[in-house]
């Protein structure tokens, strides 16, 4: 295994030995950055979010405390007044109406000063059980007003605490906590004293959620059971179990709960997903560092690789443009020593390799000259014999102006192919050296070729090679016509080209035959006519013109043949010797 190590690291580029090397201990540092400071922040946050909550929730609960003493206060006040006590005795009791008046005035003189000593105190009112009477009231009431209705929240001996519930006071929707207390009175009927508080529960509520927002409440009694919920999730009797610890997790919610001496306790239910916002800021955080200390060790990377590979990595583009036939650029710019020694050695073998290049170069630019001039200057002697022999057989027969004819176009057709090497024609001399040769064949053969020719005079004088035509009509002559026929001649031109062609009505080639002709090598066509062909027309055009150029050839048997010259526009034909 440490060996199989030893060379997987063995063959590691240079540049990846860099990234290696820096990822890792930047992947390790990195690590242990985050690890030490996930616990670290996880443990301080909770902490801190704990005791946010916890500190919300106790000044709920001593609220909520504070409403039930002053209602306790309050109700104890009017339970304990032996002279409300009989003054509301002698008021039930009562059979006088001037009496029954003078109490009820001065129970609700000593009722009124009780409340409004104590600003906490809402609705108050007395309540006669079997009669379902309401006594004393300090405001208005809903007419399903019900005196035990509201959930129960602290049990006692003649006084009950309940609440939160919607107020019974007419007009008002708010939450507020009661108290029911029973008077002690020699009275065959119960009567009881109904408090409300003052405070507001839920508006209480909102103050403290513009602290901590997304949190609901609730309140269960001594029996775990639920008599005010803020949460869908969770029913009013349903229960709630809380623990010692004062905090934990059930439905998708950390709650957190505050527990009242007296038995009830406020809950906090904070949705996991904004509780885990805290932590989820942080964790932005950690990216934002985790990006600087990539960003650092980017930057200490490309600084070694700008100092080491980059120079490494262009030397290495620069032989591989050596490899692509170009030795003149010069990628590499350095200043570090050992690589500028190296470049200098490299760039003095390319200039020894482009020197070498170039003789081989001249040396297969001569031997493709010589090849050229042999094919312009080769003419099969079977020609020239046969040529001259039908010069005797004129001479002998007296034909002396048919003689005069033959011997004109023969002159004319070696004296345009002895011209000058190297100098361009034009299609005007191909024309004239193309129409001696078939006059000269039609005297030899007493063939009746109709030769049709069809070039716009404008481009009469467009350059081009030499003895480029005349292996085309010899083409149509041995492999198309018979006795007679007709050639035609045509050229017309585009904004790249000349297009020259030369069709004739004869017999025609099978496609085979057509590629046969197109290959032949030079002893196989130079048995044939002036011994030229289309091999010396196929390399001409590519030695001048290289890919610009091109020839096609199509043939339908029984219907003649077409070849199709494609030639640069240009004003001037560059030497087969440049």
């Amino acid at each position: 295994m440490w060996l199989y190590f030893k060379n997987f690291l063995q063959s590691l580029s240079l540049k990846t030995r860099i990234s290696l090397v820096f990822g890792l201990s930047t992947l390790v540092l990195l690590m242990l950055t985050v690890f030490i400071s996930y616990f670290s922040m996880s443990n301080i946050l909770t902490e801190k979010l704990h005791s946010a909550y916890k500190s919300n929730l106790k000044q709920l609960k001593v609220s909520i405390e504070n409403a039930i003493d002053d209602m306790n206060y309050v109700s104890q006040q009017i339970a304990f007044s032996s002279n409300l006590r009989n003054n509301l005795l002698v008021y039930l009791e009562s059979e006088s109406p001037y009496d029954r008046l003078k109490h009820f005035e001065e129970l609700n003189d000593e009722l009124n000063v009780i409340t409004f000593s104590n600003p906490n105190i809402g609705l108050s009112l007395l309540y006669v059980d079997s009669d379902d009477r309401i006594l004393f009231k300090s405001k208005g009431i809903k007419n399903d007003f019900d005196i035990h209705h509201a959930p129960l929240l602290i049990e006692g001996h003649n006084m009950n605490n309940y609440g939160p519930h919607i107020s019974q006071e007419r007009y008002k929707d708010q939450y507020v906590l009661s108290t029911v207390r029973e008077l002690d009175l020699s009275f065959p009927k119960n009567i009881y004293i109904y408090l409300e508080s003052k405070i507001d529960i839920t508006r209480d509520i909102i103050e403290i959620e513009q602290h901590l927002n997304n949190t609901n409440y609730l309140i269960i009694n001594n029996d775990q059971k639920i008599i005010y919920s803020e949460n869908t999730k969770f029913h009013l009797n349903d229960r709630f179990q809380v623990n010692e610890d004062g905090y934990g997790k059930t439905d998708g919610y950390y709650w957190f709960s505050e527990n009242s001496p007296k038995g009830w306790s406020i809950i906090a239910l904070v949705p996991m997903s904004h509780y885990d916002q805290a932590m989820k800021q942080w964790s932005i955080l950690m990216r934002y560092i985790i990006i600087l200390f990539v960003c650092i060790s980017i930057i200490a990377s490309l600084f070694l690789w700008k100092s080491f590979h980059k120079p490494l990595n262009k030397f290495r583009h620069e032989i591989y443009l050596m490899e692509k036939t170009d030795f003149h650029s010069e990628v590499v710019k350095t200043k570090i020593p050992e690589f500028v020694e190296l470049t200098n050695q490299f760039r003095n073998m390319k200039a020894q390799i482009v020197r070498l290049i170039k003789d081989i170069e001249n040396k297969e630019r001569d031997r493709a000259d010589l090849e050229v001039e042999k094919l312009i200057h080769q003419i099969n002697p079977h020609f020239l014999m046969n040529t001259l022999d039908t010069a005797k057989w004129l001479a002998v027969s007296g034909d002396r102006e048919e003689l005069t004819q033959l011997l004109t176009s023969l002159n004319k057709i070696l004296y345009y192919n002895m011209g000058k090497l190297g100098t361009s024609s034009s299609l005007q001399e191909e024309i004239d050296s193309m129409e001696q040769y078939i006059k000269l064949q039609q005297i030899r053969y007493d063939f009746d070729y109709e030769l049709n020719i069809n070039i716009q005079n404008k481009l009469m004088s467009c350059p081009m090679p030499r003895f480029i035509l005349q292996p085309l009509v010899e083409n149509a002559i041995y492999h198309g016509l018979v006795d007679e026929g007709k050639i035609t001649v045509t050229a017309c031109s585009n904004k790249e080209h000349i297009i020259i062609k030369v069709s004739d009505n004869g017999r025609g080639m099978p496609k085979e035959k057509v590629d046969s002709i197109l290959k032949q090598k030079d002893h196989d066509e130079s048995k044939i006519g002036m011994g030229i062909g289309l091999n010396y027309v196929k390399r001409i055009l590519h030695r001048v013109y290289g890919d610009l150029a091109s020839i096609e050839v199509e043939s339908e048997l029984d219907r003649g043949t077409s070849v199709t010259l494609m030639i640069p526009l240009q004003e001037g034909v560059s030497s087969i010797h440049d």
